[in-house]
């Protein structure tokens, strides 16, 4: 069966945390494929910041070409209306059937899940991986899997260091799965770039180079930065 992993996020822009993220991520869960998904229209809020599309994916398939694991998937793009994940996981239901997909988010995107669209039915149709950042409880995990899917039961699939696992009746799972991150984040790339301060080691060399070559379009999208923007595609 194949295994196939989704990193979604607004990518607003790529840095160097996203693509070290994905490369740990491919490391220690092995899929055939682990697909960055950038985010087409964030649900909940206007985004007057984001930057367009095609110029994200760009950069995103700029900053993933050295590693063959990693793709890009531009799914977002054509479908109208806000980018939920249920819809996105759907849609790869429906491509990769006989794949077993894995979703990536961070913990405290985890503890929000029941309040997303369809969240608590999202591990119906993918495994749930979640990477905390440095410090995060995982006491909290366990409470939140415990309140929100109480049919969950210890699984010991995940032999990964520090993580926890549980299975669902249908066969998918909560993991748990601590990795090191950087803490770098796209406001902080967006903040130093606007500044006029040097980004080099933020962002990868293409990229920064495909930013110089759009400044008038980030001038413009990130004069009047929506420095709340999630990272998650919900």
């Amino acid at each position: 069966m194949r295994h196939i992993g989704l990193l979604g996020g607004s990518f607003n822009p790529v840095h160097i945390g996203h693509v070290r993220l994905a490369v740990e991520i491919a490391e220690t869960l092995r899929p055939q494929r682990l697909d960055l998904v950038p985010c087409a229209i964030p649900p909940h809020k206007p985004h007057r910041s984001l930057l367009p599309f095609d110029l994200r994916y760009e950069m995103l398939t700029a900053a993933t070409r050295a590693f063959p694991t990693l793709q890009v998937n531009p799914i977002e793009r054509s479908r109208p209306g806000p980018s939920y994940t249920w819809d996105t996981l759907a849609a790869y239901a429906q491509v990769e059937p006989e794949a077993r997909l894995f979703f990536v988010l961070g913990g405290e995107d985890f503890h929000t899940l029941p309040h997303w669209h369809r969240g608590r039915e999202l591990p119906l149709l993918a495994d749930m991986v979640v990477v905390p950042r440095a410090g995060a409880d995982r006491g909290a995990f366990m409470t939140t899997t415990r309140e929100y899917w109480p049919e969950a039961r210890p699984d010991d699939a995940c032999t990964a260091p520090g993580s926890i696992a549980y299975s669902l009746p249908g066969g998918t799972r909560l993991i748990y799965l601590p990795l090191p991150r950087l803490d770098i984040s796209a406001s902080l790339v967006r903040d130093k770039w606007m500044a006029g301060r040097d980004i080099s080691l933020l962002v990868p060399d293409a990229v920064k180079a495909i930013m110089r070559d759009n400044a008038e379009t980030l001038a413009a999208c990130w004069g009047g930065d929506d420095s709340a923007m999630p990272e998650a595609t919900r």
